[in-house]
């Protein structure tokens, strides 16, 4: 029997979550079916999709919008799992298309998918990433959905040994659990020219990023390097802070918001960087980064990196080698690293082939659709 895997999302077109396209087009190219919240943009995969799971009807007066609520804290604190004409609905779209394989994107879409899979016989293996198993697991509610999650689940995937420990702490079995890195395509994404002074920060401008703590860092640097410039990539709620930040600081000609972009954007302006930054924080509700997917452009673009120890970030970037880590927080630290780099090109460059081979050798997308196969028991692709 030639297996089919069906893969879970909210939504298959979000900018930043290039490791779920990945897997789409990696795991099981041609025997792959998509389930979505939000369908919008995924048709141009090209694949059968079954979107607007768990769609609420447009409330038509009071009465409707109270009960919309009630099922809302219903789902949210007692039950998230599909059930009656939607768990119906999913399991006829299993049948149909003959899934063997179901892989959730974040415990979430797992815990909605659990009845489902557990009825239907078909195992289900979610992949953790950030957010789910930090700031969600911060609730007694998903503390609860997720125990229950874990009995049921053939496997749990994580990117970091970091987040590993979490779940662990969660209760999720150790046999049950599995480390895979997310990967890139390496071959996408030149050498960088090294222009001097050219810095670039990329993701988007929320709490756990802290775009305001590298724009603080830089500051410090442009005193000793008045000529660099700080590109940042990404939208987010903190723009307007970080506008303020730009202004306070005297830098409107130095740092530019470039908005959100596209990847191909994305590596051009790598192509051209002499590092890259990112003060990634533990965020005041818990929230946390998932892999860093930048850290790994950039060091496939040969550029060393200035990050913070932060979640599995130490196991991306090797302080020292391909780049350096600071406390989060650090600010001070962060300048100091930036300046380290700009100051000594040679061991900047050094830094950034070793980011190179660092991704070859650990984190491209053929290793971990691979890594996956593997951990999901689906056949080698020939």
């Amino acid at each position: 029997m030639i297996d089919t895997l069906a893969i879970v999302a909210d939504s298959f077109n979000i900018p930043s979550e290039t490791f779920i396209r990945s897997h789409v087009r990696d795991i099981s190219p041609g025997r792959t079916v998509l389930i979505c919240r939000d369908g919008r943009g995924s048709e141009v995969l090209g694949l059968p999709v079954l979107s607007e799971i768990r769609r609420e009807p447009e409330p038509r007066h009071l009465v409707d919008r109270l009960a919309r609520a009630l099922r809302s804290r219903y789902y949210r604190y007692l039950d998230p799992c599909l059930r009656g004409n939607d768990e119906r609905q999913v399991r006829d779209f299993f049948h149909r298309h003959e899934v063997t394989v179901v892989l959730a994107e974040y415990g979430p879409n797992g815990s909605l998918l659990r009845l489902a899979c557990k009825h239907a016989r078909i195992p289900l293996y979610v992949h953790f990433h950030g957010f789910d198993a930090t700031k969600y697991a911060r609730t007694k509610h998903w503390r609860r959905h997720y125990r229950r999650l874990f009995q049921d689940v053939a496997g749990v995937i994580v990117p970091s040994e970091f987040l590993a420990g979490r779940l662990r702490e969660l209760g999720c079995p150790g046999e049950k659990l599995h480390v895979s890195a997310n990967g890139i395509s390496p071959d996408e994404f030149n050498k960088s020219v090294r222009e001097t002074g050219r810095i670039v920060s990329v993701g988007r401008l929320v709490e756990k990023k802290a775009p305001h703590l590298t724009i603080r860092a830089f500051a410090i640097v442009r005193q000793q390097q008045p000529h660099s410039t700080l590109d940042i990539v990404g939208d987010g709620p903190l723009y307007d802070v970080c506008i303020e930040e730009i202004r306070r600081l005297g830098l409107e000609d130095s740092v530019r918001l470039r908005g959100a972009q596209s990847p191909d954007y994305v590596r051009a302006l790598l192509s051209r960087a002499e590092l890259l930054v990112q003060h990634s924080v533990t965020a005041r509700d818990g929230d946390m980064e998932s892999f860093g997917i930048s850290l790994v452009e950039a060091m496939a673009s040969s550029i060393p990196v200035v990050t913070t120890n932060h979640n599995g970030f130490s196991e991306t970037v090797i302080d020292g080698e391909t780049g350096f880590l600071v406390e989060e927080g650090d600010v001070e630290g962060m300048a100091e690293a930036m300046l380290i780099l700009m100051n000594d090109r040679v061991r900047a460059e050094s830094m950034g082939q070793a980011g190179r081979v660092r991704v070859e050798t650990n984190f491209t997308q053929e290793k971990t659709a691979s890594r996956l196969r593997v951990i999901m028991g689906l056949a080698p692709q020939s």
